[in-house]
């Protein structure tokens, strides 16, 4: 079910986040790797179906007037040969959720769908280390098809330094 996310605006309304299970992720499927640049163009649709399951939200908060708000949904296509990963960021300059672009894609042969958005969203943040590096994101505004400890687990693998936020 798609739904405009929520935004936190108190301590309370955050996922419990500190004390959690450490836990790691499942074995990465054999072939299945996210990519970021689609190149199969007309698998992939033009926008986000109205049955995508919500992943979960983070953030980052550098500073009062520097953040980034990030949630991300899965899908699969029309076709049901790929997973999707969506991310649909907030612009706090406009104060508005801008439209869902695809984030990431990867096979869908027999990959449950919490798998693929794991390992999806990790190859995600992978590039985007890659890019930009934002650092590890600072918390975890919402989860739910990811659970807030496998959230944590990717943000460890692709910023290990980082530690948990």
């Amino acid at each position: 079910m798609t739904h405009t996310p929520k935004i936190p605006m108190l301590p309370t309304e955050l996922p419990q986040q500190r004390i959690r299970a450490v836990i790691s992720l499942s074995q990465r499927p054999s072939g299945f790797q996210g990519k970021r640049e689609p190149t199969e163009t007309d698998l992939l649709p033009i926008k986000m179906p109205g049955s995508a399951k919500y992943v979960g939200q983070v953030e980052w908060a550098w500073g009062p007037n520097n953040t980034r708000l990030d949630s991300y949904y899965l899908s699969a296509n029309r076709r049901r040969t790929h997973w999707i990963l969506w991310l649909r960021w907030y612009d706090d300059n406009w104060g508005k959720w801008e439209e869902p672009q695809i984030h990431a894609y990867g096979p869908r042969q027999g990959v449950p769908g919490n798998v693929a958005a794991a390992f999806l969203l990790l190859d995600a943040w992978i590039i985007d280390k890659g890019e930009s590096d934002p650092g590890h994101f600072h918390w975890i505004n919402n989860s739910a098809l990811l659970s807030v400890e496998e959230l944590q687990a990717i943000g460890r693998i692709v910023w290990p330094k980082s530690g948990t936020p």
